[in-house]
């Protein structure tokens, strides 16, 4: 099974930064949980869509041909979860972009709240077709990269 945790792409600048969305519906099974006060999208769920959302900026950078391995995370902060009906506006940005590695910061909002923050994440770049179909990715990226659609980071 893949998490697909990035919905949208709303904006993104080659080898500088992306902007993306995760709606959290009412319905995702990832909220069950035996621990938690109210309903809620786990921490780690919110990292990997910035991580994800941080890969698909090194794919569009490379135009297909590379992805990158998360290699470490200097730090992360949560702050506030993500609760069912909320839309997460997420933004990774990168500080370096090199051959044998690039950093980049991403951070989480809901609405102008920041949620969750990450920095110094180190992904190695390796080649795309590794690891998945580039044409794949190429239809997909046309489903979901809509530089007009909703406003980001609002709920439904």
């Amino acid at each position: 099974m893949k998490f697909r945790m990035v919905d949208r792409i709303v904006d993104f600048q080659a080898k500088r930064r992306i902007r993306g969305i995760k709606s959290l519906s009412f319905e995702e099974y990832e909220l069950k949980s035996a621990f938690a006060d109210q309903p809620h999208l786990p921490e780690t769920l919110i990292m990997e869509g910035l991580f994800q959302l941080g890969n698909w900026l090194i794919i569009l950078s490379s135009d297909f041909s590379q992805m990158g391995l998360l290699v470490r995370t200097n730090e992360v902060r949560f702050l506030e979860p993500l609760r069912p009906g909320q839309s997460l506006l997420m933004e990774a940005e990168i500080r370096s972009y090199r051959s044998d590695g690039i950093v980049f910061d991403g951070r989480a909002l809901v609405g102008r709240e920041v949620i969750a923050a990450g920095k110094g994440c180190l992904a190695v770049p390796v080649e795309l077709k590794d690891y998945y179909d580039p044409d794949d990715l190429r239809v997909l990226f046309s489903q979901i990269y809509r530089p007009d659609g909703e406003q980001a980071g609002e709920s439904k």
